[in-house]
């Protein structure tokens, strides 16, 4: 049945962007076996990276992950905060093909999931998918897919990579920069209205960033 899935192909070359705190630095990337994340494996066999096309993705599914900001319409955070990130650029060294979630009909026709199971709280869902994905071979028996592009929650709408760990040989760290050192934090900050004060709020730094 894999031969219905949606595929979205990442080509070789291309730049992802990656959410990290900043001890991490020149660190190998991280999958990770939590099983804390949207897509990661239920049963703690694989690992799993997440990944952003464009910095507003990958800070808003890392830093602001739990942010509420419906709660909060400073939207603000503490310079601190900010200077504890680095974005991990990371380059495509080998064709990435992910199973494309975002298809219309997908979730819906293929995994019966419905959008408010695939956006909740609560990842039973999202994992299993996952696992399911992880699973699909290809003729010859081959792993079918290195990973999902699944509906930014945050930044719907946005699309994000969930990329599985036996694709770590396709990607690789170009370069770790501070997220304050960022040629796009500034467009991010005036069209997501942050403020960056100098005193500390409460703004969650957990999410699919190690």
């Amino acid at each position: 049945m894999s031969d219905a899935l949606s595929s979205f192909l990442i080509d070789a070359g291309e730049l992802l962007q990656h959410v990290s705190r900043i001890v991490n630095r020149g660190s190998p990337l991280h999958y990770g076996r939590s099983r804390t994340n949207r897509y990661d494996d239920p049963a703690r066999r694989y690992g799993v990276l997440y990944l952003g096309r464009d910095l507003p993705t990958a800070l808003m599914e890392s830093v602001f992950h739990k942010h509420r900001w419906l709660e909060d319409a400073t939207r603000s955070i503490a310079l601190k905060d900010v200077q504890g990130w680095m974005v991990r650029a990371v380059g495509v060294m080998a064709n990435v093909l992910l199973a494309d979630l975002t298809a219309p009909g997908v979730m819906a026709s293929y995994f019966g999931l419905n959008l408010e199971q695939m956006v909740r709280r609560d990842y039973m869902h999202t994992q299993q998918v996952s696992a399911r994905v992880h699973a699909m071979l290809g003729d010859g028996g081959q792993p079918l897919f290195d990973g999902v592009l699944y509906p930014s929650r945050n930044n719907y709408p946005a699309k994000s990579i969930a990329l599985f760990e036996r694709a770590g040989a396709k990607v690789r760290v170009v370069e770790d920069i501070d997220l304050v050192d960022h040629v796009d934090w500034p467009r991010f900050v005036a069209t997501y209205r942050i403020g960056v004060e100098p005193h500390p709020r409460l703004v969650d730094p957990d999410g699919d960033a190690p």
